[in-house]
């Protein structure tokens, strides 16, 4: 990356970092835009259609999120990926539900547009509702051939899974 984030760019309330695409559409640090292109390329030559389906979100969508799950409007998940339900667990529960998946407004890696979540939309078909869940992407699951591929090739593009393993942080939203 050419230069550090500014106070507004690391959570989330600048735009100034960001570079917006078409195809797919999505928007990325401008750093990131070229070694995300060249993966998506290597991907497709694999047979793998890699679609981010969350790239850069801004400070107001992250509040957003963190509100309706913390109200029970939004999907509320174990880390295992089974449906909570909000009511049923105390404030305390839930946050630390929420924290299981989705940083504090102005924490998320997604501010700097570096990070991103993504599918093989090759390997579904067009009405399929990805939940991101860690089913999805281990051996049987849906993007189990997207999740071998970027844990052999993702290095050589400069990019790595940072919830790859789990550290008792947020995991892939």
């Amino acid at each position: 990356m050419s230069r550090a984030f500014d106070t507004l760019q690391l959570t989330g309330r600048a735009r100034t970092h960001l570079q917006e695409l078409t195809e797919p559409r999505c928007t990325l640090h401008r750093d990131v835009v070229a070694p995300f292109l060249a993966m998506r390329a290597a991907a497709r030559v694999a047979g793998i259609d890699l679609v981010p389906v969350s790239s850069f979100r801004d400070f107001e969508r992250q509040l957003a999120i963190w509100n309706a799950k913390f109200r029970g409007e939004r999907p509320l998940l174990a880390l295992d990926g089974a449906l909570l339900d909000a009511a049923a667990l105390s404030p305390a529960e839930r946050i630390a539900a929420i924290l299981a998946w989705s940083a504090i407004p102005g924490a998320s890696r997604h501010h700097w547009g570096t990070d991103f979540d993504v599918i093989d939309a090759a390997a579904t078909s067009d009405d399929y509702q990805p939940q991101l869940a860690p089913a999805e992407y281990a051996p049987g699951g849906v993007y189990a051939a997207l999740t071998a591929w970027l844990d052999a090739n993702s290095t050589t593009f400069g990019f790595f899974r940072p919830y790859r393993t789990a550290r008792g942080g947020v995991q892939p939203e």
